[in-house]
């Protein structure tokens, strides 16, 4: 179903308004690039595409998936018509709006084994996409050399072996050679994609260190495996977000040794309630030197 939008310059709904329906536990949500639509994935395997301001759905999609879908993103420059999507089988579907269902689920991506847990599109790029997942890697694909692969124990697309889960990726929106990448073993890597390439591309390394600019773990978690469940660039591409499953989130600035570390209550205060610690992740900003750094290449 298709619609009229409203006027640019409405406001989002006020708070505690309803949104539109989309779908059963949401895993993913993302703006297009005007900031009109919302493309959300969820566990009903919809890839739905909402307008937050009249709180309304644009277009619901069956995809092709039959495992929670955990990342979606609108490819840029399509007219919000092609999406990209990933579920927690490993399998990556490309998406028409236009195009039927049959057709669409043909165009699927079954590299990955295990999850794969995210999807990250490079600006103003209509053709290409990376994904990160379970099995260690990150992949870049290009969708002009092909919209579908189903190879048995396909590396052909690995850009990065990182070893162990790659469980989120950014990339810097003003800088976008710059890859953020952050994994199982409670580090965040960030890597330089002109010293990479693929085994497509002519050029595949086969290291996990090969290009890799810098790494930063914070100093309590160096001897531990906390997964990164999220990272993300910041607007100027000078900072990286970071959380951590059950730990706390981070801003990370990759041109200075310290982190301001959005920290929970003090020990004393924790001990005066019986609630869990997941309920003090942001109790204001703490700048904290107790970050483990490896420089590479200096």
């Amino acid at each position: 179903m298709f619609f009229e939008t409203e006027p640019r310059g409405s406001s989002l709904p006020d708070e505690g308004g309803d949104f539109p329906d989309c779908g059963e536990s949401v895993n993913t949500i993302s703006w297009n690039n005007t900031g009109e639509y919302l493309l959300s994935g969820s566990d009903d395997t919809f890839l739905v595409i909402s307008n937050p301001y009249n709180k309304k759905v644009k277009k619901s999609i069956r995809s092709g998936h039959r495992a929670n879908i955990f990342s979606a993103k609108f490819m840029p420059h399509t007219n919000d018509q092609e999406i990209i999507s990933c579920s927690g089988d490993g399998i990556i579907y490309y998406t028409n709006t236009e195009k039927s269902p049959e057709h669409n689920r043909q165009c699927q991506f079954t590299c990955h084994y295990g999850t794969a847990y995210e999807i990250m599109t490079v600006p103003n790029d209509p053709c290409t996409f990376l994904s990160c997942g379970e099995d260690g890697t990150v992949r870049w694909f290009d969708l002009r050399t092909k919209t579908s692969c189903t190879k048995e124990d396909c590396k052909d697309d690995i850009l990065i072996n990182c070893r162990r889960a790659a469980t989120s990726i950014s990339i810097s929106p003003l800088v976008p050679y710059y890859l953020a990448v952050g994994c199982s073993d409670s580090s965040v890597r960030i890597y330089d994609r002109r010293m990479l390439g693929t085994r497509t591309t002519g050029n595949y390394m086969g290291r996990g260190t090969t290009g890799m600019c810098v790494r930063f773990v914070p100093a309590h978690l160096s001897n531990k495996s906390c997964r990164v469940t999220s990272l993300c660039y910041s607007e100027d591409g000078k900072e990286v977000l970071v959380s951590y499953s059950s730990d706390y989130i981070y801003l990370f600035d990759p041109n200075d040794d310290r982190a301001r570390e959005l920290k929970g209550p003090s020990e004393e205060r924790r001990e005066e309630t019986s609630f869990g610690p997941a309920a003090y992740k942001a109790d204001g900003v703490h700048v904290s030197s107790a970050v483990l750094w490896v420089v590479i290449g200096e």
